[in-house]
């Protein structure tokens, strides 16, 4: 049992306590009902200094210190805490701040998963009418199934590493009409670190030691979180499944069994479909369908395989500035509140040409997006006759193309595409 002298400290710990931080551009609300805000996103992309940015926000706005409160239950001096010690916890606050017992109050659990019942000592917050804020992801409960837990008290919202405008806020750059010279080179500076390295805070704020912190997320946080969650037993099938991921245009279930099972990897297409779900749902692989009514034909489709993070690929071995640039925009629209294979899809023209992503709003595609590094003689063509017929097929007059330093306006056969340097796409978002 933890003594009440701990808890003691730790809250008086908490009150002395202060800490830096690169404010993230998330939006939220803290629910005004009786339900907690539950953090979620892949391990590592500052779901923790997010909840201390919320409690920085509280502060500004009136709200005493003493009215708020954070722990992190992986704190070596609270291992073992039970729901018990929770509920002697709530006494020694209260016990230091009585008055505070009649008043609503702020409780931040970090970490929350490692109290076994830990989501009746929320409900039981939530019913006393308290403010609650969780996060949390591990090997014994992914910080999706956090959400779940709560079974409707809870309501989501989604942490990922940094965008690119928060990269540029970290370095004191803000988006502007005009940019000098000496701006532009080193936002374009900036952009190719992101494209290459991506945007994990960690990666962000030291990143002298990019290489062992992206192999570190890896091998500890996604491999270790899902092989201990889900007891695999093949993990060198996983591992090149998730390499198969990062390298790969398309893929199906069957592909992916097949190329294994053609490296020797003896595995069966129940599990292969397995490990796929496990690494969507630690939310750092992401597959996106393609746009088309029959699902018999989407599955047949197959998808196409993005991770959550640039980083990742590069970790992983990836070198092709057309796949980094792809992954990236994909990120992007992740972290601007789509939702793949709800808002945004891929699309096939019906004589077989490709569009990176459609995106929809009320039922109906507004913007076709095609990314391609350069837009050059060898695949002029193929880039803009897909957005052609993506227009036609779908009626949607927003076409763009996505460059990496290329802009102009094309007008053909009764459509204007506009072609956008991804630097100016990404800040004008």
């Amino acid at each position: 049992m933890i003594s009440k002298e701990t808890w003691g400290k730790i809250i008086r710990d908490y009150l002395e306590w202060d800490v830096e931080l690169i404010e993230r551009d998330i939006p939220y609300t803290l629910p005004r009902v009786q339900r907690a805000l539950v953090i979620i996103g892949p391990r590592r992309a500052g779901k923790t200094y997010f909840m201390f940015q919320i409690l920085k926000e509280l502060l500004k706005h009136g709200i005493e210190k003493n009215e708020t409160l954070y722990i992190n239950l992986e704190d070596p001096r609270v291992i073992g805490t039970t729901l018990e010690d929770l509920l002697n916890f709530l006494d020694v606050y209260y016990s230091q701040f009585p008055e505070n017992a009649k008043k609503r109050n702020y409780f931040f659990l970090d970490e929350v998963q490692t109290v076994e019942n830990w989501e009746k000592f929320v409900r039981y917050l939530l019913d006393k009418n308290q403010r609650v804020v969780i996060s949390g992801s591990s090997s014994r409960l992914l910080s999706k199934e956090i959400a779940t837990e709560l079974r409707g008290r809870g309501i989501s919202l989604k942490v990922y590493p940094f965008s690119f405008k928060e990269i540029l806020k970290s370095r004191n750059l803000k988006p502007a009409p005009f940019y000098s010279t000496y701006e532009e080179a080193k936002i374009k500076k900036l952009l190719r670190e992101y494209l290459v390295w991506g945007g994990y805070p960690e990666v962000i704020l030291d990143f002298s030691l990019r290489r062992e912190i992206l192999r570190e997320i890896i091998d500890l946080t996604i491999y270790k979180d899902i092989v201990e969650r889900w007891g695999i037993i093949n993990i060198k099938a996983l591992k090149l499944l998730f390499r198969m991921l990062a390298f790969s245009t398309h893929l199906s279930i069957s592909k992916a069994y097949k190329n294994l099972k053609g490296i020797g990897i003896n595995v069966g297409k129940t599990t292969v479909a397995n490990y796929l779900e496990f690494l969507e749902d630690s939310l750092v692989f992401y597959p996106l369908r393609v746009l088309i009514k029959s699902y018999k034909l989407q599955e047949l489709y197959g998808f196409k395989p993005y991770l959550v993070d640039n980083g990742l690929l590069t970790s992983l071995g990836v070198q092709d500035e057309g796949r980094l640039l792809e992954n990236l925009v994909f990120t992007e629209l992740l972290k601007s509140g789509l939702e793949p294979n709800r808002d945004v899809f891929y699309y096939r023209t019906r004589d077989g040409k490709e569009v990176d992503f459609a995106i929809l709003e009320k039922g109906r595609v507004k913007q076709a997006i095609q990314v391609t590094y350069e837009l050059n003689e060898s695949n002029y063509e193929r880039e803009i006759s897909a957005l052609v017929g993506a227009s036609k097929e779908l009626n949607c007059r927003d076409l763009l193309l996505i460059t990496w330093d290329q802009e102009e306006t094309i007008k053909t056969k009764g459509k204007e595409i506009k072609v956008m340097p991804l630097w100016k796409w990404l800040l004008s978002k």
